[in-house]
């Protein structure tokens, strides 16, 4: 024979507000509990845990109910139909009540629960839900000192409204016992009714759509206008936007549940089984936590193989919520387009960490050097960039060089000539020459930004750069452009593991434009418009979109360039050339018929990568019908990437980064093509079949996956980066005080102690207006009993005002105990009077009277009139807060601050 027990189950409210613990899940949490204190409540009345059910309403306007195969009208029904009721189960009549209470105007929630059976497999007996303003409030939680946060609003009138339903074994169904109406408030109107926590979720397509939104940068505003647009208002929507950021953020912490760094390390670990060419590197400090992170998928590492021969990088900041700067290396494709060589977040700015980030993107890149490098003038950056690529050309950003200049050089003819001589063409002997007579004619020559600006010429001017080879790169601009396309998908609070998610997505949008780019580079074919067909064509052909646009400008300067005299040193060819009604041009083209080969003065070539005018002057003039192999760089080309795969590799170095880079292009293309290859049916043996045929055609053996060991990682410490902290939008204002009683009523000029010439009475407390604080009364009634008032009447006692009106009392007496304190003045030990810091009072006497009143006499400023004030009564009497003289709550503080005004 089976023991059977009964066994009461109650869920126990907790002070969520009042919790020692101010954690952000309590906070954002709290916004869907009912009322968030504990309570007391008759007959163990305690809500249960299971009140926030997730409820679908596809008809809100249909108020139905389901019992057994039975439709309700809920909104139609009598109170003797539903006591007559009957439900399959618990849930069914839970279901019932919730849209009755929708329906009439009122949330629900379980209170009780009853179960019976042995011990796990208990059945539930009695079940009852009564409306959320049952019971009330605990007094405990309304008399506590300690709270650090406000109260929350009353919502319990210890109402009666209720349904319950027990267990009828004869029948295998629950019967409704009990059923209470009448309740004792005010019902929700209709359209309040969607704002009570019971009433407001996300269903499973509202997720689904909210997911995906999210996950492509949208922001969580822009998603919940979209939700509400697309069901016809806030009514229809089922939640509100604290709903909408309380679910992402749960959302996130739950994918962060191990620690933000471990989860960011994970994702990486993830996406390395579909991207094997990978890269990721990460070093802690001290205490286990992250210091840096750098990684490079394999897309942008097959970039920087073909394009990495110029590499700018810069930092930005507020893109994660530890104030990491996130550092990004980018270049120029042959689209003219910039794209990412790799990533890193970093805890500082010094020239350690940008000598460890320095050389762990060369071990990513398999010790190929950049032949330039462009950076924002950074000291600690420069600094690395000297030890770790000491063969790299360094060139200083452009446009942070003419911002320095605009904010330490006010002088307007000065930035004019600043921007010739850093953009113009010049030699070196033309720059000096030019910078010389600039600083003569704006006198700045002992300016000490110009001077240091000077010294580092080699840095920025193209004088001394036109040589080097920079493609397009003379600013860290694609990196502002980079950052500008982030912003739009990553939040300036956001964790590690978020950011790294929502870059990627970033980095798709951001690559597909390479796609389009390719295609009307392939697929298109430009209007040829001047009279070199043959070269415009050949160039057509030849170049992507972007660059043929250039090229085709220098072909239509050929025009008006003319040959003012053509030599010959042996098998080269030398051409001075003039432009058509300017005096003083002059370019000089060198061409050696043996080799092809080409060498102009303007050095267009060896800076940009691209032939200039006055050669293709030359191959008009040679009659030559197309542009010789030597004046065309593979990066430009429409098959620049592929070409460099294709291309045959010469030593060890090369040969390594060849196989990266072919290593890459292979992964890419094979997980497209086994992603839509997944989804056809029948054709998984022939797919196989033919993928073992490459396996045994092209390689010999496959090797061996090496696991990888989960190391525990701390999540990093915030910083505090470079730069003025940016100010608050809509920041609140801070409380202007006046600098002598600190009121907040008026300021220091039109302080009433600061104009009173008689100096009559100084209370305690300054004044007691209606935005003063209660805790700066309690400040200012502990400064009254530790005597830091004596100081003021110490200042104030050589011009005691005598009353006109004799009175006496208090204000008499209080000026008496002022003259006998600055008569004592304190002593040290030594007998030397002992300075005492205070805030200093002018007197108006002796104050400087400003033009405009001079001649006009000085009215001496009456006392002050005080109007007593009324005792407030303490406003919850009935819970028993104390009052009173000796009471540490703020009505007895009030009560103490009139006393000591002389109010009482």
């Amino acid at each position: 024979m089976e023991s059977y027990r009964d066994v009461d189950v109650h869920s126990t409210e907790t002070d969520s507000s009042d919790a020692s613990s101010e954690t952000d899940a309590e906070h954002n949490s709290s916004e869907n509990s009912e009322d968030g204190d504990g309570y007391v409540v008759s007959s163990a009345d305690q809500s249960s845990d299971d009140e926030d059910v997730a409820h679908n309403d596809d008809d809100e306007d249909a108020f139905e109910a389901t019992t057994g195969d039975k439709f309700l009208r809920v909104d139609s029904m009598t109170v003797e139909e539903i006591r007559a009721l009957e439900f399959v189960n618990v849930a069914e009549a839970y279901e019932f009540y919730y849209q009755y209470g929708k329906c009439k105007g009122f949330a629900i929630r379980k209170r009780d629960v009853r179960r019976r059976g042995p011990k796990g497999s208990e059945i539930i007996v009695m079940n009852e839900f009564v409306c959320n303003k049952h019971g009330s409030r605990n007094k405990k939680h309304l008399i506590r000192v300690d709270r650090k946060r406000e109260h929350r609003r009353l919502t319990r009138t210890q109402c009666g409204a209720r349904l319950r339903v027990l267990y009828k074994k004869n029948k295998d169904k629950y019967v409704v016992s009990l059923f209470e109406e009448t309740h004792n408030h005010e019902l929700t109107p209709a359209k309040y009714v969607h704002l009570h926590p019971v009433y407001r979720n996300l269903s499973e397509s509202d997720r689904a759509q909210v997911d995906g939104l999210q996950s492509h940068g949208i922001r969580t505003c822009h998603i919940m206008g979209y939700m509400v647009a697309q069901k016809g208002g806030y009514t229809g929507v089922g939640f509100t936007k604290k709903d909408l950021y309380n679910y992402f953020d749960k959302k996130m912490r739950s994918a962060v549940k191990d620690g933000d760094v471990s989860a960011a390390l994970n994702y990486l670990n993830v996406k390395s089984s579909t991207d094997p060419m990978l890269y990721a590197e990460y070093s802690v400090d001290g205490n286990g936590r992250m210091k840096t992170l750098f990684w490079a998928d394999g897309t942008s590492r097959s970039d920087y193989f073909c394009f990495g021969d110029v590499v700018a990088f810069d930092t930005t900041y507020g893109k994660n919520k530890y104030n990491y700067p996130l550092v990004i290396f980018s270049g120029c494709n042959h689209h003219l387009q910039s794209v990412i060589f790799a990533s890193a977040l970093v805890s500082d700015e010094t020239t350690e960490t940008y000598k460890w980030l320095l050389n762990t993107f060369l071990e990513c890149m398999n010790n190929q050097y950049p032949t330039g490098v462009v950076t924002d003038g950074d000291g600690a950056m420069r600094e690395a960039i000297k030890q770790i690529f000491p063969d790299s050309t360094h060139r200083l950003c452009a446009w942070h060089l003419n911002k320095n200049a605009g904010e330490n050089v006010k002088n307007v003819g000065f930035l004019r000539g600043f921007q010739k001589a850093m953009y113009s063409n010049f030699t070196v002997e033309e720059f000096e020459e030019f910078w010389s007579e600039l600083l003569k004619e704006t006198e700045l020559e002992s300016h000490p930004w110009v001077v240091k600006t000077y010294e580092n010429r080699s840095l920025w001017a193209t004088a001394y750069l036109r040589e080097k080879f920079f493609g397009r790169i003379r600013t860290t601009s694609q990196c502002e452009a980079i950052n500008a396309i982030i912003k739009n998908y990553v939040r300036k609070k956001g964790c590690i593991y978020e950011f790294m998610h929502n870059f990627e997505q970033a980095l798709v949008g951001y690559r597909n434009n390479e796609l389009v780019a390719d295609f009307n580079s392939k697929f298109t074919d430009p209007v040829l418009s001047s009279h070199l067909h043959l070269l415009e064509s050949h160039a057509a052909k030849t170049y992507t979109a972007a660059v043929f646009k250039e090229v085709k400008e220098q072909i239509m300067k050929v025009a008006a360039l003319i040959v003012k005299e053509r030599f010959t040193m042996g098998d080269t060819l030398i051409f001075i050339l003039k432009k058509y009604c300017q005096t003083g041009f002059e370019r000089q083209v060198a061409y050696d018929i043996s080799t092809q080969s080409f060498q102009c003065s303007c050095r267009l070539f060896e800076s940009r990568g691209l032939p200039c005018s006055h050669m293709f002057y030359v191959l008009k003039e040679e009659s030559i019908d197309h542009i010789p192999a030597s004046l065309i760089l593979n990066r430009w080309t429409k098959d620049a990437k592929v070409g460099f795969l294709n291309m045959n590799s010469t030593g060890d170095l090369d040969s390594k980064m060849m196989e990266q880079a072919r290593f890459g292009a292979y992964c890419s293309a094979f997980t497209t093509f086994c992603k839509e290859a997944s989804k056809r049916n029948g054709v998984f043996g022939d797919v196989m079949g033919e993928i073992m045929k490459l396996h045994h055609k092209y390689c010999e053996a496959e090797d061996p996956i090496v696991p990888t060991e989960k190391t525990y990682v701390g999540d990093p410490m915030n910083v505090k980066s470079k730069g003025a902290p940016k100010k608050k939008k809509n920041a609140p204002k801070t409380t202007r005080h006046c600098g002598y009683c600190q009121s907040t009523i008026h300021d220091a000029r039109n302080c009433p102690e600061r104009l009173d010439s008689t100096d009559e009475e100084d209370f305690a407390v300054d004044s007691v207006s209606g935005n003063d604080s209660l805790s700066k009364i309690q400040k200012r009634c502990k400064k009254k009993a530790r005597g830091d008032y004596g100081s003021r009447a110490q200042k104030k006692c050589s011009q005691t005002p005598q009353s006109e009106t004799g009175q006496s009392g208090n204000v008499a007496k209080t000026r008496s105990s002022r003259q006998k304190k600055c008569s004592q003045k304190p002593q040290s030990e030594t007998g030397q009077s002992v300075n005492v810091t205070t805030t200093r009072r002018p007197d108006i006497t002796t104050r400087q009277v400003s033009q405009m009143f001079r001649g006009q006499p000085m009215t001496p400023v009456g006392e002050p009139v005080i109007h007593p004030m009324p005792i407030v009564q303490p406003m919850y009497p009935m819970y028993g807060m104390p009052t009173g003289e000796n009471s540490n709550h703020c009505f007895g503080v009030l009560q103490q601050v009139m006393k000591f005004g002389g109010q009482n």
